[in-house]
């Protein structure tokens, strides 16, 4: 089955709808890029998001595709105005052979309520002592640390620990929240000169020197590098739990690593588990020992399925760092180091860096 793709569909009960527009991000609250004509087809998946203000329609929230479009221009079209077909497991959907009306059909884990766990994630290993270490690793793969900062992409600028971008409006989440706790010079010319501009996500911003530099100063402060810290915990740490972990009975710190640094890296709502549960043949969101399979060779598989990706995406785009990435953690896991334990020194190599796990600091 081929890799899954978009159409534009657009409103065949109006025809008189010839186009349809192009966003720079997941909702009507952002501009206008472009508009492409109805009937556009062949259109490469790179990312599918719920509606970034939650709006929805008979109750189900609108998704939006984030697509690469013929002559290499990004952008996000919603899901009631796309068809899909192919093998789109990796979106979080199913396997389609002729052209879907993506609106009638529901995303792995995007609308329907999620199973009461019988039990917790359990904290037997320390669920804090978990979290900092995945946060320890993931890290070494995003950047370099706390005043990070990168304006080369579709994020417009991306700063910090987790490289939040302006494009997503998760820069302007830990901005607000840094500058309700800051009173320092560096705060006060943030919040006078550039607060409403990041707020409104305004692209000229990616090319503005002095913003880089004031965040890449605030980042010196202890209560910037705390609030990026709470702002991942609460937007992807804490619902990689609810939503990927918890309704599987999923709680291993190898496996709580590798499902956060998914979560970073590809988006909270990535598929790869649905998808690895239907190449392993078990129930989607069942609970690990229930579904017939042990929680590690439902995360082997996710592993062994997130390496192929990167690798695939190194070989298509000439980047073979990519491969770094996926090879970490299928190599983590042929060490049987499922505790997170580390070496004798409770360490654990990330890209030849020394990273405690053991007993890891929170900064």
């Amino acid at each position: 089955m081929s890799d899954c793709v978009a159409v534009v569909r657009g409103i065949p009960h109006i025809p008189s709808v010839t186009e349809v527009n192009v966003r720079s991000g997941p909702g009507t609250n952002f501009d206008v890029a472009f508009t492409v004509p109805v009937g556009m087809d062949s259109l490469r998946i790179l990312d599918v998001t719920p509606d970034a203000e939650e709006k929805a329609k008979d109750g189900k929230i609108y998704q939006w595709f984030k697509l690469t479009f013929h002559g290499g221009a990004v952008g996000y079209i919603r899901d009631d105005l796309l068809d899909i077909v192919g093998d789109c497991t990796d979106q979080g959907y199913g396997v389609y052979n002729e052209r879907t009306f993506v609106f009638t059909v529901t995303r792995a884990g995007a609308d329907a309520p999620l199973p009461v766990p019988s039990r917790p994630v359990t904290n037997v290993f320390g669920l804090e002592r978990v979290r900092r270490a995945a946060f320890a690793i993931t890290h070494i793969f995003e950047g370099k640390g706390y005043p990070a900062y990168q304006n080369y992409d579709t994020g417009i600028v991306s700063y910090g620990r987790f490289q939040f971008t302006l494009s997503s409006g998760s820069l302007g989440t830990v901005i607000r929240r840094y500058l309700e706790r800051s009173i320092t010079p560096v705060a006060d010319m943030l919040r006078n000169e550039y607060l409403p501009r990041i707020l409104a996500r305004d692209p000229a911003l990616r090319d503005d020197l002095r913003l880089r530099d004031l965040l890449v100063t605030a980042a010196e402060e202890d209560v910037m590098r705390v609030v990026q810290n709470e702002v991942a915990t609460e937007a992807y740490w804490d619902r990689m739990l609810s939503i990927s972990a918890a309704p599987r009975g999923i709680q291993l710190p190898l496996s709580l690593a590798l499902l956060f640094d998914i979560a970073i890296n590809f988006g909270v709502m990535h598929g790869l588990i649905t998808r690895a549960e239907a190449e392993l043949n078990v129930p989607l969101r069942g609970r690990v020992g229930d579904t017939g399979i042990s929680e590690q060779e439902l995360i082997s598989k996710v592993a062994e399925i997130r390496k192929l990706s990167h690798d695939r995406q190194a070989e298509r785009d000439n980047l073979p760092g990519l491969k770094v990435r996926g090879d970490f953690w299928v190599n983590l896991i042929a060490n049987d180091d499922w505790a997170l334990n580390g070496d004798a020194n409770g360490d654990i190599l990330v890209k030849g860096r020394p990273v405690q796990v053991r007993s890891p600091a929170e900064f």
